[in-house]
């Protein structure tokens, strides 16, 4: 909605390359004050020619676009409701901001959400900036296509889809953010992009592409790393015939035919066979890829791992880290619930491998060496795994996210000339880590993935919590130290460096990371044994390490 009024304290009006658009005065769940500007364009609909392309930038507007509410996520399932929601009309970017003037112009930090390439909201709605705007910080998320409409490709140059339109989407926004923060006092030399699961794992693979060269200064990982791509072959053409394609996997007609079906069916669940799913380390059909061919936007020309020796972003400064129980949250660990995920685990103990090996390896290979990590963690032949292994098995997946975390850091410390510090984020609350309590019922305890953005963001279920209570300190620490290493490329800042002294990580054995408990502390990983185990079995199946 376009209008003509004047600025003011309560509806600010900014200036941007493609128009004015007009903010709201918010108040954040502790009171703290700052404006915001929700869905701002900053590609052109994707609707048409341009659905599962490479966006386009947004076109100019008249008058002053109303900013003052978020517009709608992706179209997805939403992993809340399980409903099909959102819209194909997504490509727009929110921005929160303490203040609109000041001394020395605010660090930007630009959010990549999560959600397994295939849903996610980056609306206030779903991740409030509430206790970022704690700090003098502008906060930017950016919507951006997912699961089919963002990471469809096919080989046909003709079709003009060579994958990777939703990473090509926040490449856009990174460009949009570069020309425009400037206009709401932000930094546009002081840009941090940081993401989390796979937000993370998109911004492991936009620090290793060129093209987003010069458009953000420091990155921060958290729970994803994508050192290798992990596509389901011919997905689209699997996908078409579930929605009744008799034809042959020709990409042309599998193209027609797909976008002539009704998006929300699209994005259904994934309709493949439990064992399929699982062979595929549980990740969805659509993901980012090398590119078929290339052209002057191409993201990804080569694997991960071998981009990154060269990246730009080897002179850039990194935080990264996990949670210590990640993997409590793994396609594997419903086998309570479903017996039959625990007769897959005991038919098939290679699905317990890291992805990378999984698909790397043969059939027989796999098999053994799935075997002996199975026998590490659970001390048993996968045959005898039962219910009471399930901590073992989920120790199992936290090792295989954290070797992957390894597999990165060691990529640094070999090309990488900047700092990169690590925390492992350890604090367990009762009922304040809502994705635990969501996912493994209120009972169980232990700190799973994405349990650390309840201490980022003001979540749906996130409530007000007295003061006094230990998990207010959390968050308090927990996003000082995350603003701080954007503002200055290092996390100690005034509330935390009395506390504890947290160094960036060396070559020098062990490996020391920040625990982030009630208390704070520099310690060596503790995982750091079995990690070692992983190595190994890199080695066994002569597939390399970084």
């Amino acid at each position: 909605m376009v209008s003509d009024h004047c600025s003011t304290e309560a509806s600010p009006v900014v200036k941007t390359t493609h128009g004015q658009v007009r903010g709201a005065l918010q108040t954040a769940l502790y009171g703290e004050l700052y404006y915001s500007f929700d869905g701002i364009p900053y590609a052109q609909p994707p609707f048409g020619e341009l659905r599962f392309r490479e966006p386009q930038d947004a076109k100019p507007w008249e008058g002053i676009l109303d900013c003052s509410k978020p517009r709608s996520k992706c179209l997805q399932v939403s992993s809340l409701t399980q409903q099909v929601e959102g819209s194909e009309d997504c490509l727009y970017l929110n921005i929160a901001v303490k203040s609109l003037s000041s001394e020395k112009p605010l660090p930007v930090m630009v959010y990549v959400h999560g959600g397994g390439f295939k849903n996610g909201d980056p609306t206030k709605f779903g991740f409030g900036p509430d206790y970022i705007m704690r700090e003098q910080v502008i906060y930017i998320s950016i919507c951006y296509r997912v699961g089919p409409l963002g990471f469809l490709s096919f080989a046909d140059p003709s079709l003009r889809i060579p994958g990777n339109a939703g990473l090509k989407d926040i490449i856009l926004a990174l460009k949009w953010i570069k020309a425009n923060v400037g206009s709401f006092n932000g930094d546009a030399n002081n840009i941090t992009l940081f993401g989390h699961s796979s937000g993370s794992c998109t911004v492991h693979l936009l620090m290793v592409t060129p093209q987003t060269e010069g458009l953000f200064d420091k990155a921060i990982l958290m729970g994803g790393f994508y050192p290798e791509t992990a596509n389901a072959p011919n997905a689209e053409y699997e996908m078409a015939k579930h929605l009744g394609y008799e034809g042959e996997n020709n990409d042309v007609d599998v193209f027609n035919f797909i976008n002539a079906a009704d998006p929300k069916q699209l994005v259904l669940p994934d309709f493949r066979p439990l064992y399929e799913r699982l062979q595929s380390g549980g990740y969805p059909l659509f993901l980012p890829r090398i590119e078929y061919y290339p052209t002057p936007t191409a993201v990804l020309l080569d694997q991960p791992r071998v981009l990154q020796r060269t990246a730009w972003t080897n002179r850039v400064p990194l935080m990264m880290g996990c949670t210590s129980n990640e993997g409590l949250f793994n396609p594997m660990m419903n086998m309570r619930k479903d017996p039959n995920i625990l007769k897959a685990c005991r038919e098939r103990p290679e699905f317990t491998l890291p992805y990378s090996l999984l698909r790397h390896c043969e059939p027989s290979a796999c098999r053994h060496e799935g075997q002996n990590l199975v026998k590490k963690f659970c001390g048993v032949h996968s045959t005898f795994i039962t219910e009471e292994h399930h901590a073992a098995i989920a120790e199992l997946f936290t090792h295989n996210l954290l070797h992957y975390q390894q597999r990165m850091l060691r990529a640094r410390q070999a090309y990488s000339q900047a700092v990169n510090y690590l925390y492992r984020f350890d604090f367990d609350s009762p009922d304040f880590n809502f994705y635990r309590i969501r996912y493994q019922g209120p009972e169980a305890r232990g700190v799973q993935h994405a349990d650390e953005l309840c201490y980022l963001f003001k979540l749906p279920q996130t409530f007000k919590l007295e003061k006094s209570r230990p998990e207010y300190t959390v968050i308090c620490r927990f996003v000082a130290l995350l603003t701080e290493f954007a503002r200055n490329s290092n996390p100690n800042g005034p509330l935390t460096k009395q506390l504890v002294d947290w160094q960036p990580v060396t070559k020098e054995e062990p490996t020391m990371c920040l625990n982030i408990n009630e208390e704070l502390k520099f310690i060596p990983q503790p995982e750091r044994y079995k990690l070692r185990f992983y190595d190994q079995l890199y080695r066994h199946i002569k597939m390399e390490l970084i």
